[in-house]
């Protein structure tokens, strides 16, 4: 009867543990800084990598300040983008000189994809793409924030936040908690068991 007691008591406190707190994925908040970050262009709707990945080089420079990211990114076959946006409105160009162009923008959290809304003009005859191609465009640009490489040199460029610090990335203990207090809930609860079971038992 004890042993039934203990393992129905340490299946509670597993599945309570589980359903209250956090434990799905969890992303390192940066420090202020300028870091190199990967990320891939995905499509809308789905997880394949867009057509219009290719236009978007990479790593992005993304700056961190106060918990806003202004994220600079330098596009090549420019001419072809007609207009770029992000949720915080149409990107910054930082230069513009032919086929690249530099540009940024800002977000408040890069742990989720920013939708980029584009209208891409294809000239007729383009080789692959001969018939042409004039459509406004969605994408997402999903960041892996585990990439995140600080780097230094000179003042960000016109249209970025300068960084306050150089710090570096801070870590994320949410996981090491959870576990720790779901070992400490199932002593508790064995230790409670135990305390309550009947003497005869």
């Amino acid at each position: 009867m004890f042993k039934k007691r203990t393992l129905f008591a340490m299946m509670f406190v597993i599945i309570l543990s589980l359903v209250i707190l956090p434990h799905g994925t969890v992303f390192a908040k940066l420090a202020d800084g300028q870091y190199e970050i990967n990320y891939e262009m995905k499509e809308s709707g789905g997880n394949n990598t867009s057509i219009a990945d290719g236009y978007f080089g990479k790593p992005a420079k993304v700056t961190v300040k106060n918990g806003t990211y202004t994220v600079q990114i330098t596009l090549s076959g420019a001419e072809m983008i007609k207009s770029l946006s992000a949720p915080s409105g149409p990107v910054n160009v930082i230069s513009d000189s032919g086929d690249t162009r530099v540009v940024s923008f800002t977000a408040n959290d890069l742990s989720q994809p920013i939708t980029m809304d584009m209208h891409i003009v294809v000239p007729k005859g383009t080789p692959g793409l001969e018939a042409g191609y004039d459509m406004n465009h969605k994408a997402r640009a999903v960041f892996n924030l585990d990439s995140a490489k600080e780097i230094g040199g000179p003042a960000p460029a016109s249209g970025e936040t300068p960084a306050a610090e150089d710090n570096p990335p801070t870590g994320d203990n949410s996981q090491i908690m959870f576990y720790a207090l779901l070992l400490v809930g199932s002593a508790g609860a064995l230790y409670a068991v135990r305390k309550l079971r009947p003497a005869n038992n």
